[in-house]
């Protein structure tokens, strides 16, 4: 009887910590990351990037990379104006956000979930900055890690020098304001690999 206790004891670790020591990539046809822009002062509307890579380790290093020439926000020559004159992406290509997952984020359990709030910085149009990011954190049953923000991340354009390029695209569309701060929500799924 204690040798079958011990033995459930062991495989039981070795499940937990073959999870903790797994490289988690990012499931990009599953994952989203959107933000609302305002203009004309009450004109609100959803936006999003398609394209999205990231991953993290045991160590807990998260890196999540955003292709901003990946824009969607349902209208194509609005589109072609971000990536040329508010992103720049043929010198600026990519957003990029970098955190320290918490221990215990690593060992979460199958079907259990947790609140987090963590310190990140996003890399933006040459610029960093800290924030900070609310976020839960659910361990799927299939072995997945599901990561949705609980409050919106405001960015300041303002922040990462992006000011000059929303007046030009206030210009170009013959707006009376495009708002300097946006919120961004995400929807990340990560699968171990």
């Amino acid at each position: 009887m204690k040798s079958k206790i011990l033995s459930s004891a062991f495989i039981s670790l070795s499940l937990i910590c073959g999870s903790a020591n797994a490289n988690w990539k990012l499931v990009e046809d599953e994952s989203s990351v959107n933000f609302v822009s305002t203009k004309n002062q009450h004109i609100s509307e959803v936006q999003k990037f398609t394209k999205l890579d990231g991953e993290f380790g045991s160590d807990g290093k998260l890196a999540i990379d955003i292709d901003l020439a990946s824009i969607d926000s349902g209208i194509e020559i609005r589109d072609t104006r971000m990536r040329e004159k508010l992103f720049m992406v043929d010198k600026f290509p990519t957003a990029k956000l970098i955190a320290q997952l918490p221990k215990a984020v690593l060992a979460l359990p199958k079907g259990e979930t947790r609140l987090v709030s963590l310190p990140a910085t996003l890399s933006l149009f040459g610029h960093s900055n800290e924030i900070q990011v609310s976020v839960q954190v659910t361990r799927k049953a299939d072995n997945g890690i599901v990561a949705t923000s609980t409050k919106p991340i405001l960015i300041s354009a303002k922040d990462y020098d992006l000011a000059p390029g929303i007046e030009v695209l206030q210009k170009l569309a013959g707006l009376s304001g495009i708002g300097l701060t946006v919120p961004v929500t995400f929807n990340l799924v990560f699968k171990s690999n």
